[in-house]
């Protein structure tokens, strides 16, 4: 693992989303729009390089690890992560 890559998702709208439990652990998935190209690009970059990625949710943030993100339309993308740690209420990073 190489780091942390954090992605703010308060401006963005946020659907589909679901954690899943299997032999491996919890599985967090999301579609999030509108994303741009370079804001695609960026995401798909870290998780290629194994890096975590951290979604900061307003109310707390999420961070994942082996994540798969891919445009599922002109403007959405879905992402899909084994979950790492989830910080409770309150906690700083």
């Amino acid at each position: 693992m190489f780091g942390s890559f954090d992605f703010d998702c308060e401006p963005y709208e946020i659907r589909s989303s679901s954690i899943g439990h299997g032999a491996n652990g919890y599985v967090f998935r999301c579609t999030i729009r509108p994303v741009a190209d370079d804001v695609l690009s960026g995401l798909a970059d870290a998780a290629r390089l194994g890096t975590t990625i951290r979604l900061l949710f307003p109310s707390r943030p999420l961070l994942l690890e082996r994540v798969d993100i891919r445009r599922v339309d002109r403007l959405g993308i879905r992402v899909i992560g084994h979950i790492v740690d989830v910080q409770p209420r309150g906690t700083i990073l």
